[in-house]
């Protein structure tokens, strides 16, 4: 057995919080298949998992309530569905991560919600596939299309009083694949001379991608946009220090396009920052990022782009099992304390409902807890193409202070804080559900057990919450129990699981105590 798999297996916590970041919600059955066979056979056999996709649910939903077309209830209600209990749930946490990377929202192309389901199964069908492979695909979406505005972009013509569009050019480099700023294989920034960073781009590369990028428009929900070679400009090019020669079609300058970002020497990192960031911690050490950018170069066997690779190394780095993490300008010795991050509002939701094994009370799933409103998320929903916060965002005092960074906090204001306390709470007392546009689960095990505490407690740390829970929380919830008479089931069983949670280390990925 690889030392890997030792390693969780000498240490069950480590594969709870494997799973937290790989999946969206640990459950029993992947903790118990890991413990037996280790995480690299589980990773491959969820990498062999056919992807679950989205829009043929979302067609049928949509058929099903007589709909004129598919609205956010049914898109996001499809979305949760899959994240909740689609079995290849390596690839849709990769796709979601993925739509935070490579933005598309409903803010910004109005209803077409079915369009918005197709290109996010896109990023289903290209999660574990070759980087190089999902940019071209991202590029040539016609939803991608319509909200970077890059269908229907045509060469110039000045009688027309028409120029290219630059709008996908510009977004494409600094928040796709190579950034603003030139980085080390670590993330450090470069410096010139003078001590200042050094720019990746310039508007003349700008403005070159965008005539390369010429003459695409039309696709449908099932093909890409084609070619329109009368609007292609066909003149020579230069882009990030690679020239394009004259007479290329459409398609070459595209893919001469795609491999000049693909094999860009930022790219490697900037991917691995993204991904580190969204999986794993918020703080990175830059031995971590140098070990996920070389995976992405080279994933051993020569080939580049890799996101299977990618992957492996994100979720599997020692920075990870150590629990190291950058400290900003603080000491060595604060390592294991910033380790982790801030889980999404969203994630925390499906955790939840993954750990109760909730299913719908009617015959299929909607957005029963109001994901942008009471979450403050929903996918492919941002207002921005700068996705829900920026990757470097860092709440004002001691974090912004010691140089470190924790996006997901400009999500948990103290009204949306409450709002998701709110909805925790009403997804706990949705046992009792059986109105169809609700989800529910089975208590009957919790009930069982309310009459005896400490075994009540063990069953929701270890079936529940997969062995994270605290001695703080545990002390917690016997206090409740105390507090509340054996004759009051219900209320028992309420308040506990509020407690469990709503505690802090449900809320966080951080280092196992």
């Amino acid at each position: 057995m690889p030392a890997l798999d030792v390693l969780y297996q000498e240490q069950p916590k480590q594969i709870s919080a494997f799973l937290y970041r790989s999946t969206f919600g640990t459950v029993s059955e992947d903790i118990t298949f890991i413990e037996q066979a280790g995480v690299t056979r589980w990773f491959e056999e969820q990498y062999e998992l056919s992807p679950s996709l989205h829009l043929p649910i979302v067609q049928s939903v949509t058929k099903q309530l007589n709909l004129k077309k598919t609205n956010s209830q049914v898109r996001i209600g499809t979305w949760l569905q899959h994240a909740i209990t689609a079995p290849d749930q390596l690839r849709q946490r990769m796709a979601y991560a993925l739509s935070q990377h490579f933005v598309v929202s409903s803010v910004g192309v109005g209803g077409r919600h079915e369009d918005l389901s197709g290109y996010y199964d896109l990023l289903v069908t290209h999660a574990l596939g070759n980087y190089r492979d999902l940019l071209k695909a991202v590029t040539l979406n016609p939803i991608m299309g319509r909200y970077l505005t890059l269908r229907g972009s045509r060469k110039e013509n000045l009688e027309d009083n028409t120029f290219p569009d630059e709008n996908y050019a510009r977004e494409v480099m600094q928040l796709f694949t190579i950034g603003l700023w030139e980085i080390t294989e670590k993330g450090k920034p470069k410096l010139d001379d003078t001590g200042n960073p050094i720019a990746t781009y310039n508007q003349d590369d700008v403005e070159n991608m965008a005539r390369a990028l010429t003459g695409w428009n039309g696709g449908d929900l099932y093909q890409p946009m084609q070619a329109q070679e009368q609007f292609h400009d066909t003149d020579e090019k230069y882009i990030l220090g690679h020239s394009l020669p004259a007479g290329q079609t459409a398609e070459q300058d595209l893919d001469s396009v795609v491999d000049i970002l693909f094999h860009h020497k930022n790219t490697p990192a900037f991917f691995a920052i993204a991904m580190i960031k969204r999986f794993v911690m918020s703080n990175p050490r830059s031995g971590y990022i140098k070990r996920v950018s070389n995976a992405f170069k080279d994933n051993g066997h020569g080939v580049r782009g890799d996101l299977k690779a990618t992957l492996f190394a994100v979720l599997t780095d020692p920075d990870v099992t150590k629990q190291l993490a950058d400290t900003g300008n603080q000491g060595k010795q604060s390592r294991k304390y910033h380790f982790g991050l801030i889980t999404e509002p969203l994630i925390v939701a499906t955790n939840l409902a993954r750990a109760l094994k909730m299913k719908p009370a009617g015959d299929y799933w909607n957005n029963w807890i109001h994901a942008l409103d009471d979450f403050g998320q929903a996918p492919l929903s941002a207002d921005t193409v700068f996705n829900f916060y920026m990757p470097d965002d860092a709440p004002r005092g001691l974090i912004e202070d010691h140089g470190l960074t924790s996006p997901e906090a400009s999500l948990l204001t103290t009204h949306q804080m409450r709002m998701i306390h709110n909805q925790v709470y009403t997804l706990i007392k949705s046992y009792r559900s059986n109105k169809p546009n609700r989800w529910t689960y089975d208590a009957v095990t919790l009930m069982e057990l309310h009459t005896s505490p400490e075994a009540y407690v063990e069953y929701v740390d270890k079936e529940l919450m997969g062995g994270i829970m605290s001695s703080k929380v545990r002390q917690r919830m016997l206090t409740i129990f105390d507090s509340i008479g054996v004759e009051d089931g219900l209320h028992r069983v309420e308040s506990t699981l509020y407690a469990a949670f709503t505690a802090p280390e449900f809320f966080t990925q951080e280092a196992l105590k």
